[in-house]
């Protein structure tokens, strides 16, 4: 009776949580996170040969077959620090538009994200659960500092006269500018063992939901970079949206103390951001890229286990995210929101993770990991990508659990990704003007793990 009404209260915490879990600002590869999971972070963001709680269908779902029944709850601390620079001074030509020299850091630095996840286990081959993860997102938010000197532009009736651009504040003259999208990914997954326990396969159904706000850039919508009036193109507060995917996984023991794991994830289909139908293609369409992936665990000794995963992140799936960004011609020609409207113009990456575990005496467990993603933001996609600066690639990462006997777990991990930055012309100003894009991260997550 006790652990039925701590299963029913588990699971009510857990849906209510859920609702602020979208909340997240977890540009680590590209804007996924680096891992899924308090422990699997600890090691660089492994998981697909090896799980070891309910966050694991966040990476792999065969991982729950034949789980414990088991509650995991977590927050992560997350502070992200984003950055850009201009150097040379504007052309202020008519055809161009310069930004204000200078550095300026994104505001709104600190980030609280919750997790859970539940594993019921069926008998000692099935489970079934449910995971509650922010699966991804990017947040930048550049003050409205005075710009009157560089809002201004050539009159084109009296070339010899300036003209003032919007509001005259701030990076795009249009006051505070950055965007903030937030993903929860909701991941209920039933995995089975075959084989004598050898091999474990894991399905899961996604359900996404999606918020998203654009600031500070109406700027563009008032040069006609739109077809349409521009009134759902920035400063329209946050829209959201509810998609659906789905994903399965394998993981297999090959060897005595060698497991192999694969998982493939579905592009995630999400319903438009209606309110924002100018600025992304096709009309405010945003769905979540597929990925894929595969991995290795080798318990060397009984107290020491290695692991290693690929993961590859297919930003081209979505075009608001892949097209390329604006260009100096696009100036008063309506290039957002259309079929093949503008983009960030993301790049495909590959995410390279290792981790070891270690168990150590007294109940205790201690990891390291690396975790390298690729930057997907070429050099000639600065511009664009001042509002979204996802351009770090090495993540240092180490964890511990301690277990309190046979049912209570808490467990920590931390995670560094030291600043990497990509430089490049201005677009609308190429032949004036260069833009470096910065950020670097810090996070930290403590957990807590109740085995029934």
């Amino acid at each position: 009776m006790k652990a039925r009404y701590i299963r029913r209260s588990a699971m009510t915490m857990a849906v209510g949580l859920a609702l602020g879990a979208a909340g997240t600002a977890q540009a680590t590869n590209g804007y996924f996170a680096h891992g899924y999971g308090i422990k699997a972070k600890g090691m660089g963001g492994v998981g697909m040969a090896i799980s070891q709680d309910s966050y694991a269908p966040g990476i792999n779902p065969a991982g729950i077959a034949g789980m414990e029944s088991r509650f995991d709850g977590a927050l992560t601390y997350f502070r992200p620090e984003r950055s850009y620079e201009v150097s040379g001074m504007p052309s202020r030509e008519m055809g161009t538009f310069g930004l204000a020299p200078g550095e300026v850091e994104s505001d709104s630095k600190n980030f609280f994200i919750p997790s859970l996840g539940f594993v019921q286990q069926i008998d000692e081959d099935r489970s079934w659960g449910i995971a509650f993860l922010g699966n991804g997102g990017m947040n930048t938010n550049y003050p409205g500092f005075e710009n009157q000197q560089f809002c201004q532009m050539e009159d084109p009736q009296n070339p010899s006269q300036s003209m003032p651009i919007g509001s005259q504040t701030g990076p795009f003259c249009d006051g505070s500018a950055g965007v903030n999208l937030e993903q929860l990914a909701i991941i209920p997954t039933y995995a089975q063992r075959f084989a004598d326990g050898r091999v474990s396969v894991g399905f899961s159904p996604i359900i996404s939901y999606q918020r998203f706000e654009a600031k500070g850039i109406q700027t563009f919508a008032d040069m006609g970079m739109t077809d349409g009036d521009g009134e759902n193109f920035s400063g329209n507060g946050t829209d959201d949206s509810w998609g659906y995917g789905a994903q399965i996984g394998i993981q297999a023991e090959v060897a005595e103390g060698v497991h192999l794991g694969a998982n493939y994830r579905s592009k995630i289909r999400n319903s438009d951001f209606d309110d924002y139908s100018e600025l992304f293609a096709e009309s405010g369409s945003f769905d979540i890229p597929s990925t894929w992936g595969m991995g290795v665990a080798w318990e060397v000794t009984p107290t020491v286990t290695l692991v290693a995963d690929y993961q590859r992140i297919n930003y081209s799936d979505v075009d608001a995210i892949s097209n390329s960004g604006p260009e100096q011609d696009d100036l008063g020609q309506p290039v957002f929101g259309t079929s093949d409207g503008r983009g960030f113009g993301w790049d495909d990456i590959n995410v390279y993770k290792i981790g070891a575990q270690f168990e150590l005496p007294n109940d205790w467990q201690v990891r390291v990991g690396y975790n390298r993603g690729d930057n997907p933001i070429d050099s000639d996609e600065v511009t664009m990508n001042i509002l979204a600066p996802g351009v770090v690639t090495h993540h240092y990462t180490a964890g511990f659990t301690k277990s309190f006997g046979d049912q209570h777990e808490l467990s920590f991990a931390a995670m560094y990704a030291p600043s990497n930055s990509v430089s490049g012309s201005n677009a609308f100003d190429p032949e004036a003007q260069d833009i470096e894009i910065e950020m670097k991260q810090y996070e930290l997550e403590l957990g807590y793990s109740y085995r029934f």
